[in-house]
């Protein structure tokens, strides 16, 4: 089952999830239960290996439902025996079974979708194993599927399917081998049984219990070493499984092999749910024999192939004891629990075998023939229970069904057991109160745990034709209920404004109904409650369980009216020389109030200068002092913040008719979706909500870009000037016709007389320069000569406070 040469610590053989419901009258109170089969060899599970994450997702859509958390019960876990340990040993085949649980309460009008829903759980690594491509890299997934809890408007009760306990087994190779891998229904719903190929999911050795994701077709293991899906071990013939949920094989490959069972659920012949299990089995060579067939004797010693036994009853069964053998006694082809000794109890009818194993070195079992008991006539025995006292004690009682004369107590011995452990006492009568025994060894649990009774009852004369009768009841105890009252202060004196709260331990064991001077609370049925009622009150908690143990516990409480207060402050943005005076946004004041920073800071002072906090967001909290002790509180938050940087494009002079471009430098911002922006006024503009917009102003015009921080309202605005000035001609002909003979500049000069007129040629060269253009234009003479057609560079200085206006002059001959 396990290679030897595998050292991953706490690598997973394999395991599967379990959903039981916890109470029959509150649908929707579940527990899940996660059973874990690590690899001995392989290392111990450590706290990486705890607090495994659960998804729970509705089938029709794969969407998470839920989201869990389970934990290890113990990560030392339990070691799984073997009918030949010494072989296990030698093989260095080992098990520890890690069991996780969590309690979880859903509602079950959330859950009434008729696809159903499934719970997942991933884990890796598996174990090293022959029959799929690189397992030590490989996850398990573990799969349940769970039906609507509400069906056609009605509550819909269901458990998962609960797969017998794991035994520890290996294959002989060429041998026929079958295995129990049977389940229970706790509704005894029909069960049927299929090998499919085990999902892998997405877990990895570096995230090896990843956050589970919804799927309607997870990735599953790659078949390798002649396995597949309908041979996971090969042989003659393969692995199979009937409809009891016996595998069998005859292997024909010594390996480790990976198979999984997947146990289908229906109630009325339509599916309502699905569990997997994932496991191994070795197949080895074996060579060790039994040298002859085990032969059974009934409590004389005869040998017996057939028998009786009473209703409710068993006989003593037997075979011969050897110190180099082991055993297994089985009951209609199913191992019997625990029934590894040369004697057994054979409890009621049906057909018994022991498998008897040589200790030393490896082999199958030899199987002795068969006894067939059949029942007769007996007194119709069972054990009922009741809790008394107030729950503090348990009685259990051996009864008849039905109650009648037939049963007389004296007739019979009685030896009890808890958990298969014989107590120390003989009864000869039928009540067994553990309160009154062994009470500092058998304590009524307080915790939810599970415990198995067990009373043998034989006959007070010796008779051979008497009933010796075997009665057992196994007690799914919750945790007692517990209604011990706290409250959040731990006071019983509030103010109304205080978050205060009367609680007590929460269990989805529990049903809670709250009472408020006596009156029940209809809407409270959680194990807490917030109160703000004024005066003196007494409430009142029932706590119960479904099994009907209650426990009731009252509280009195008195709550004061506190002052009402409101707080709240408007941004302030940096950089700024004032300071805020905290008392002006507060109502009511009162000099008896104190001020707390977010910073744990008490203020000692009612005033505050932000430049001392800076930029950020900060709650500060006013506590108003009155009204025989309580305290109101009021939180402002403010926010502080600075105004947005940025820059526009320069001033510029366009002519009368033309556009210019009028650029910030958020128009490269990776941020500019912090602010808001807007251009005034409106008139000439393309856009006024841009970083960049283009300009046709009719006159001069001084637009302003205003920026706001959406987050703190912080603002800055700055102001672009376009002016407008008279239009320049290009271009003239002076050829003396008396037309366009000069540069006319006249729609400029006729407003600014002064202004400054310069000319440079293609060198850069000034060669014309005048303040007075009206009385001195350019007539296209240079140093008294006249020039030939050509460009020139003009600037133009219409004001001193504007800027130049620039271009070119191209002069025609």
């Amino acid at each position: 089952m396990i290679i030897s040469n595998y050292v991953h610590a706490a690598s997973v053989l394999g395991g599967n999830l379990e959903l039981i419901s916890r109470s029959s009258t509150t649908n929707g109170k579940f527990r899940l239960l996660l059973h874990v089969y690590y690899d001995k060899s392989g290392g111990a599970p450590t706290s990486s290996d705890d607090n495994l994450k659960v998804g729970i997702f509705q089938k029709s859509n794969n969407t998470l439902k839920a989201s869990l958390t389970l934990k290890a019960s113990s990560l030392t876990g339990k070691e799984v025996s073997f009918n030949n340990q010494d072989c296990a040993n030698s093989q260095q085949l080992g098990i520890l079974q890690v069991d996780y649980e969590g309690d979880f309460v859903v509602s079950s009008a959330d859950y009434a979708d008729a696809g159903g829903y499934y719970v997942v759980v991933e884990k890796c690594c598996r174990a090293n194993v022959t029959n799929i491509s690189s397992p030590t890299s490989t996850g398990a997934l573990f799969y349940l599927e769970f039906p609507a809890l509400k069906q056609s408007g009605n509550e819909f009760y269901n458990s998962s399917p609960e797969f017998h306990t794991i035994t520890g087994a290996y294959i002989c190779k060429g041998q026929a081998f079958s295995y129990d891998f049977g389940a229970n229904d706790r509704d005894n719903d029909q069960l049927s049984y299929a090998l499919v190929t085990p999902y892998k999911g997405s877990s990895t050795s570096t995230n090896s219990n990843p956050t589970p994701t919804g799927s309607g077709s997870y990735a599953t293991v790659s078949w390798a070493g002649g396995s597949s899906a309908s041979a996971q071990i090969p042989g003659s013939p393969a692995l199979s499984i009937n409809a009891s949920g016996i595998l069998s094989v005859t292997a024909s490959t010594v390996g480790t092999y990976l198979f999984c069972v997947e146990v289908t659920e229906k109630r009325n012949g339509v599916t309502i749910g699905k569990t997997r299990r994932d496991f191994v089995l070795k197949v080895i060579d074996c060579s060790a024999t039994v040298s002859a067939t085990p032969v059974i004797s009934d409590a004389s010693g005869s040998p017996i192939s057939t028998g009786t036994v009473c209703k409710n009853g068993y006989i003593d069964l037997s075979t011969p004891a050897n110190s180099n053998y082991t055993y297994q006694w089985q009951k209609d082809g199913l191992n019997i629990a625990g029934a590894t000794d040369s004697k057994v109890k054979a409890e009621g009818a049906g057909t018994y075998t022991v498998l008897v194993s040589a200790k030393n070195g490896c082999g199958l079992p030899k199987a002795s023939s068969n006894v067939t008991l059949t029942e007769r006539p007996g007194l119709d025995l069972y054990l009922s229970h009741v809790y008394r006292d107030a729950c503090t004690k348990f009685l259990l009682n051996v009864k008849e069904n039905p109650p009648g004369s037939t049963f007389q107590e004296t007739d019979f011995l009685y030896t009890w057991y808890i958990d298969g452990v014989k107590q120390t006492k003989t009864f000869n009568g039928i009540q067994y109160d553990i309160t009154n025994f062994a009470v500092d060894e058998f304590p009524l649990p307080t915790q939810a745990q599970k415990i198995e009774y067990t009373v043998t009852l034989r006959n007070a004369a010796t008779n051979a034709n008497n009933c010796t009768y075997i009665l057992k009841k196994t007690i799914d105890y919750p945790t007692q209920p517990n209604a011990t009252l706290t409250t959040s202060s731990g006071l019983t004196d509030y103010c109304d404004s205080d978050d205060f709260v009367i609680s007590a331990l929460n269990s989805s064991d529990f049903d809670y109904v709250w009472s408020k001077n006596n009156a029940i609370m209809p809407n409270e049925k959680s194990n807490s409650i917030k109160v703000k009622d004024l005066g003196t009150n007494t409430f009142q908690l029932k706590v119960s369980t479904v099994s009907g143990c209650t426990k009731t516990s009252d509280i009195t409480v008195t709550g004061t009216a506190s002052t009402p207060v409101t707080f709240s402050l408007d941004p302030i943005c940096l950089p700024t020389t004032a300071t805020i005076d905290l008392t002006k946004f507060v109502n009511p004041y009162n000099s008896g109030g104190v001020f707390k920073d977010s910073r744990g800071t008490t203020l000692t002072s009612t005033t505050i200068n932000p430049t001392t906090y800076g930029a950020g967001s900060y709650d500060i909290t006013y506590t108003f002092g009155a009204n025989a002790g309580c305290q109101s509180k009021a939180t402002a938050n403010l926010k502080i913040g600075a105004a947005p940087v940025f820059t526009l494009s320069p001033d510029v002079v366009i002519q009368a008719g033309e556009s210019t471009t009028l650029t910030s430098s958020l128009a490269t911002s990776t941020n500019l979706a912090d602010y808001t922006l807007l251009w005034s006024p409106a008139t000439g503009l393309s856009e006024v909500n841009t970083p960049v917009t283009v300009a046709t102003p009719n006159q001069s015009t001084n637009y302003a870009l205003k920026v706001t921080d959406k987050a703190t309202q912080c603002a800055d605005e700055k102001i672009v000037k376009v002016f407008v000035s008279g239009k320049v001609v290009n271009t003239f002909t002076p050829n003396e016709d008396g037309i366009n003979d000069f540069w006319d500049l006249s729609d400029i000069t006729t407003s600014f007389p002064n202004a400054s007129v310069k000319l440079f040629n293609r060198w850069g060269n000034e060669v014309f320069n005048t303040n007075d253009y009206a009385s001195n234009p350019f007539k296209g003479i240079i140093d008294d000569k006249e020039v030939k057609s050509s460009t020139y560079y003009y600037v133009i200085e219409i004001r001193k406070d504007w800027p130049t206006l620039t271009g070119y002059l191209t002069v025609i001959k």
